[in-house]
């Protein structure tokens, strides 16, 4: 089964500061939310919505003819199952956070039809690159990955809010957090695998795959006018102002740092940043 996939290098996604500037609701990224939700809670059973690879590339004893409808089937709705509560909680939040920010850029069509290009692109990479292609492939984790990878060349400087090593809430640019996933899954995909650490059932291959497709399709998807690699300027000085009274912001951005100078704010900042760090050193000695 496909693993939650935001229980990344680092940590988990919690939230973004990026607002809306095209749409006034992401409706078509909350419905897919919904979509998965109702499917995990309704209890359906996750076997005739799986994706199986064998069964597609007619691998071994299923070389044949081309895919039935139930493998076709099977193509587009793993992203509508997951394998339990961790892995929907881990998906949809993900989705959440940096979903409605794509469909805002794409349009409402454009990026159902995106979501489902991605998920079927992680899927076949999956397949391609699997070591056992009978294991049946769940969830959203390839289309929210293509979405992560046109989130990273549409916002690169949007602020994340994650919980580092879980136990600790950041702000860091979406550059590192969706950068440093893609780094991951690419290590996992082209590195020899290592004892114990790739046998948690995780579908690397399908989350290169997403993140691949999704970096290729924002350009000609997106659109007109919508540019990408949105400069620093173009997000909110302070996108938690709340929280940020108690977060640290490794990466202020230069309208941030001006509207919050002073000595004293100064000081707050590099008081923050000593018990952020000891709290990092503590659970690294720790872990």
């Amino acid at each position: 089964m496909d693993g939650a996939i935001r229980e990344g290098a680092m940590g988990l996604v919690l939230g973004g500061g990026n607002p809306l500037r095209h749409i006034a609701v992401a409706y078509v990224n909350r419905t897919l939310i919904l979509a998965c939700v109702l499917v995990f809670v309704t209890g359906v059973r996750p076997e005739p919505l799986a994706f199986v690879p064998a069964y597609f590339f007619g691998i071994g004893e299923f070389a044949g003819p081309l895919p039935t409808m139930d493998v076709w089937r099977g193509l587009f709705g793993h992203v509508l199952v997951h394998a339990d509560l961790l892995h929907l909680v881990a998906n949809m939040v993900a989705l959440w956070v940096f979903g409605d920010n794509v469909e805002d850029a794409l349009g409402h069509l454009r990026y159902l039809v995106f979501f489902f290009l991605c998920a079927v692109a992680g899927a076949l990479t999956e397949g391609l690159l699997a070591a056992e292609p009978m294991r049946p492939l769940v969830g959203a984790s390839g289309a929210i990955s293509g979405v992560m990878g046109a989130y990273l060349l549409l916002h690169p400087h949007a602020k994340i809010l994650l919980l580092l090593f879980f136990r600790i809430p950041v702000l860091l640019p979406a550059s590192v957090v969706v950068g440093g996933d893609l780094a991951a899954n690419l290590a996992m995909v082209v590195l020899p695998p290592v004892p114990g650490v790739d046998a948690d059932g995780v579908a690397w291959g399908a989350h290169l795959g997403g993140f691949i497709a999704g970096m290729l399709l924002v350009a000609p998807m997106k659109r007109r006018g919508v540019p990408l690699f949105l400069p620093p300027e173009a997000y909110p000085a302070v996108p938690f102002p709340r929280l940020q009274k108690v977060l640290v912001d490794f990466f202020p951005a230069p309208h941030a740092r001006l509207a919050g100078g002073g000595a004293w704010q100064r000081a707050t900042a590099a008081g923050k940043a000593v018990v952020y760090f000891s709290l990092v050193a503590v659970l690294i000695w720790t872990l």
